[in-house]
């Protein structure tokens, strides 16, 4: 009977250790990964692994200078923030996204930072790179692009959406099981996210942001919908080791 009830309990502690355990690991093969600070998804991300990263989270800012081993958080937006973009030596929090000719380009500067993102203060509307591509029609300048980024060769790298209810079909339920190429070719991540932008740092590396790992998938598969290893999606970021190809 002793021995019976030890039994219990050594296969509770080892249950309670595999609830709490992470499916996303630190790293990869080809990749290393940081995840949120809070349980939010990460909506976009900008800096350099090896110096300075922000990411964005739904309505918070966050930056670390230890490759997101700790995170400060730098500022919170009522209006939600969908990415942080630079064009020339300011950082612009975004507050909108917009689907134009099968890209997601950045709109409607919320804040801007002038010192590497430590502090934001509210955009008054005053810089002409913003007046200047909203007026003209279709978007051409690349800082905006969320999704897909371009590399300096003219590559294109575009997250690969896959809808589930028929190979055919062109709108419905879809997952994103990673990027796919101009050039015809598929990266696929170790696990299934929601994946939301894509960004490239100075060195030509990629950095894909998201949600937390899919484990209940939803849809027709007869599975409710859930995360991994949060209840709202803790968001994650994938960073390539390499510079692309």
């Amino acid at each position: 009977m002793r021995d019976t009830f030890c039994l219990l309990i050594l296969l509770g502690i080892l249950s309670c250790n595999r609830t709490e355990l992470d499916t996303v690991e630190p790293e990869y093969r080809d990749w290393y990964t940081l995840k949120s600070p809070i349980d939010q998804q990460i909506q976009g991300v900008w800096g350099d692994r090896d110096n300075t990263l922000l990411i964005a989270t739904t309505f918070n800012i966050f930056r670390s200078t230890d490759q997101g081993r700790n995170w400060q958080e730098v500022d919170s937006q009522q209006s939600g923030i969908s990415g942080i973009i630079e064009y020339r030596d300011t950082l612009f929090a975004m507050n909108g996204l917009m689907t134009e000719q099968d890209r997601q380009v950045f709109v409607n500067a919320g804040k801007y930072s002038v010192d590497d993102g430590k502090s934001w203060t509210p955009y008054r509307k005053v810089n002409l790179f913003f007046d200047k591509w909203s007026a003209i029609g279709p978007v051409t300048h690349q800082q905006l692009y969320a999704n897909p980024v371009i590399a300096p060769n003219g590559l294109s790298y575009k997250i690969n959406q896959v809808f589930v209810d028929s190979p055919m079909a062109t709108s419905g339920h879809f997952e994103t099981p990673g990027v796919i190429t101009s050039d015809g070719r598929e990266i696929v991540l170790p696990q299934l996210h929601q994946l939301r932008s894509l960004y490239l740092d100075s060195k030509q590396r990629l950095y894909i942001s998201g949600t937390d790992a899919v484990c209940g998938r939803g849809g027709k598969t007869g599975e409710p919908f859930s995360f991994c290893n949060s209840r709202k999606g803790r968001g994650v970021v994938y960073i390539s080791k390499n510079p692309l190809p």
